[in-house]
């Protein structure tokens, strides 16, 4: 059964009313209210028919087990290409990750699954971020339809037993 795109539209409105994007940190960047705290969610721009529901889980101790992306397409995407990376602090020198394809996809709601572990191991604190790219495109031939949200989540790596 094909949901119709006027319903698809409906829901994308109400969702975007219900997270209450707000500008943030200038021009053309928003920030999600309902981001699953402590992460955070920016959207760099969002022109494809692409929303990120969340990313679990929400933080990290430096254990390696992948993270789960879940978005929801309103229309078919392209592509929906995630680009790990981990950093010291905040606006610091990022280690970035080769790319992990989380599409095509058809209209819908999505999870895909993150390695992070190798990333996790070459921070050289105990306390950091780690962050995800993800570039979304909904027709290839119309480079307005996409969107670029980052996901930072804290880590902090537990202290070694005695």
């Amino acid at each position: 059964m094909r949901i119709p795109k006027m319903v698809w539209a409906g829901v994308v409105a109400a969702l975007a009313a219900a997270l209450g994007a707000t500008a943030a940190h200038g021009a053309g960047q928003y920030e999600s209210t309902l981001d699953g705290h402590p992460s955070v969610t920016r959207y760099v721009s969002n022109d494809a028919p692409f929303v990120v529901f969340g990313v679990t889980p929400t933080h990290l101790d430096g254990q390696g087990g992948p993270l789960t992306l879940t978005f929801i397409a309103t229309d078919r995407l392209e592509q929906v290409n995630v680009f790990p990376f981990v950093r010291s602090a905040p606006g610091g020198q990022a280690v970035m990750r080769s790319k992990v394809a989380c599409g095509p996809r058809d209209a819908g709601s999505w999870n895909c699954s993150v390695p992070v572990a190798d990333l996790l191991e070459r921070m050289d604190s105990s306390e950091g971020q780690l962050g995800l790219r993800i570039e979304a495109q909904g027709e290839l031939h119309d480079l307005r339809q996409h969107s670029t949200v980052i996901v930072t989540l804290p880590v902090r790596r537990r202290s070694p037993s005695l």
